[in-house]
């Protein structure tokens, strides 16, 4: 047998392992899944799942290169279902246990991107680096791997995130050919409309003042942080807004919002409409029928018998029915 039939039986046999070793947890897994959703159980299944993640994290440095991308990819799909399970679960979980649940995702979020940035090389796991769409307003730097002048793509950056960054009156759009089930961001904006078709992983909204966005379906969460006087129009699993105020959200979210430090929110159903919209729900499974855009929980208002005066629900007089002619115009 030469060396690279010994390489790669090698490979092959290390795979079957850890693939034995993932059907064994998921069985686990599958054990634990029960009708009676109580804190108790939840507390032993989440121990599992994590556990799981915990193992996968464990195995990287012992892997070889060629199978690390598609281990990550697995590692944040598990993340990802964790962090489902935990949204889902948010109606019977105490306040304490729902934050310290959504922590322990959210290191493991983080660990496994630290470990991605350390064993994997850039080139291998960065985003493909296609012509970005143009904003309506200007022409759009692109970076091309050909491209010796090293211009900047602004839409490109980070590693991780995707999006949009330090733009002012500007009418900005991105299509599902670039946006799907990716980490998509838009900080620093000022006075700007940005319409995202199509489905993405996550939506993080930070640092924006006087904004419209339109967002297609997310299949996990959308993170509002420090935004003010914004309109934003969004379909997701969870939303976690942090520090933002008079903000009035048309929302779709399959668990309960939850709000944090944030004032004068409004919310209302969502009702963004485009062309594909129906096709981008059903790839993002989300739950079209589950739409709790009413029910919000403020962490800051622990008071159970009374409403939080943090937020309310938009007055249907004052909602916009038809967002199509403010695709291409700047906020008012």
């Amino acid at each position: 047998m030469n060396e690279k039939s010994a390489v790669l039986e090698r490979l092959s046999r290390r795979e079957a392992q850890r693939i034995e070793k993932l059907q064994k947890a998921h069985k686990a897994k599958e054990e634990v899944d029960a009708s009676n959703e109580n804190e108790e159980y939840f507390s032993g299944a989440f121990k599992i799942r994590a556990e799981i993640v915990e193992h996968l994290l464990s195995e990287v440095p012992t892997l070889e290169t060629t199978i690390l991308p598609a281990h990550f990819d697995n590692i944040k799909r598990e993340v990802n279902e964790l962090q489902k399970f935990v949204v889902t679960s948010s109606f019977f979980l105490k306040e304490f246990n729902l934050r310290k649940y959504l922590g322990i995702v959210q290191n493991l979020q983080t660990k496994c991107y630290e470990l991605e940035d350390r064993y994997v090389p850039r080139k291998k796991f960065g985003f493909s680096r296609k012509k970005l769409p143009k904003s309506h307003t200007g022409k759009q730097d692109s970076l091309d791997e050909n491209d010796g002048t090293g211009k900047i793509d602004s839409n490109k950056w980070d590693e991780k995130l995707f999006g949009f960054d330090s733009k002012e009156n500007e009418v900005l759009s991105i299509g599902n050919e670039e946006l799907y089930q990716r980490d998509v961001a838009l900080r620093n904006l000022k006075n700007c409309t940005v319409v995202l078709c199509g489905v993405m992983a996550t939506l993080h909204l930070t640092n924006l003042e006087s904004c419209i966005i339109l967002s297609g379906p997310v299949t996990s969460s959308v993170f509002v942080d420090k935004c003010n006087n914004c309109k934003i129009v969004t379909a997701c699993q969870q939303l976690r807004m942090h520090t933002s105020t008079k903000c009035d959200v048309y929302l779709h979210v399959t668990s309960k919002g939850i709000i944090e430090d944030c004032t004068q929110i409004r919310t209302a159903p969502y009702n963004f409409n485009y062309d594909d919209l129906e096709k981008h729900f059903n790839m993002s499974s989300l739950d079209k029928n589950s739409n709790n855009w009413n029910t919000l929980d403020d962490f800051n208002w622990l008071a159970p018998d009374v409403p939080s005066p943090n937020w309310s629900t938009l007055e249907s007089t004052q909602r916009i029915s038809n967002w199509t002619e403010r695709w291409s115009e700047l906020p008012s």
